[in-house]
């Protein structure tokens, strides 16, 4: 559990440093090393390795999350993921909440891969599948369950599913608007009004500013950050160009992802932490 409300009293660097483990590191490092490793024995993989949506085997499925077609398309996955995964790891550990952040985190890796790659037979249609694009954005998708249970634990806002919630509907307008075509912009309306509601309860739970403000230095400005990158990361992953080192950029993973990895923890926080703001509302 995220545990009853416990104001910073400590400065933000110091509340860091005293979380921080050399094993921690180690473990979110690990995914870069391994991309980065494998696109250097392998910088043009071949269809053993990418997942054919005309072929499909189930060792494709877990090998094309791993492997990456041009150095820009490797780039812009490592970026991300670094970006991504440091925020929720930070946020995960200053609201004591380590086991969840190492659960998630093993679940992407292990399950998310294949269930990312088989999800693509879903439309048929030809082509092939690489990149670790979906894992990225399932980490993304963290990243409001995250901040909401740091705001719980170290500013005493019970708000978590609902601001959790409305970061997520927010994600999905703002992908509505950037990936579907013209003229079906409408499309993202049931998330914006979805949005709205959740920001309504939010309002009617009540939040009190003055904790807030309270706060050493570094502690509100970090959850303004993750809300910050969390919203650059969701418009990032759906470009208007739609083409990374001129192969196209598949919507459906990035989506599906996203929406798994905010899901999947949601709903586990929701079902397990129901004294600690994760409530059904």
């Amino acid at each position: 559990m995220f545990g009853t409300s416990e104001p910073a009293v400590e400065s933000f660097g110091a509340a860091v440093v005293r979380q921080f483990r050399p094993i921690d590191v180690m473990a979110v490092a690990s995914v870069p090393v391994v991309l980065v490793a494998v696109y250097l024995f392998r910088p043009n993989p071949g269809p053993e390795l990418v997942f054919s949506y005309t072929e499909p085997t189930v060792r494709t499925a877990l090998t094309a999350n791993f492997v990456h077609v041009g150095a820009g398309h490797l780039l812009s996955n490592l970026v991300s993921y670094t970006l991504a995964i440091g925020t929720v790891y930070v946020l995960s550990v200053l609201a004591g909440r380590r086991d969840v952040f190492y659960t998630a985190f093993v679940a992407i890796l292990i399950a998310f891969p294949l269930v990312l790659s088989v999800s693509n037979l879903a439309v048929p249609r030809e082509g092939a599948f690489a990149g670790a694009s979906g894992l990225v954005m399932a980490v993304s998708g963290l990243l409001p369950v995250a901040l909401g249970g740091y705001l719980d634990r170290r500013f005493g806002l019970k708000v978590a599913s609902e601001l959790a919630a409305f970061l997520f509907f927010l994600g999905l307008a703002i992908t509505a608007l950037l990936a579907v075509p013209d003229g079906f912009g409408w499309i993202a309306l049931p998330a914006v009004v979805g949005a709205f509601g959740y920001a309504v309860s939010m309002g009617r739970t009540g939040v009190d500013t003055g904790r807030l403000r309270a706060a050493p230095a570094g502690f509100l400005e970090f959850g303004s950050w993750a809300v910050v990158l969390f919203v650059f990361l969701v418009v990032a992953a759906f470009p208007t160009e739609g083409a990374v080192d001129g192969t196209s950029v598949n919507i459906y993973v990035h989506f599906l992802g996203y929406a798994l990895g905010f899901l999947s923890s949601y709903i586990v926080l929701l079902l397990t932490d129901p004294d600690d703001g994760w409530r059904a509302v």
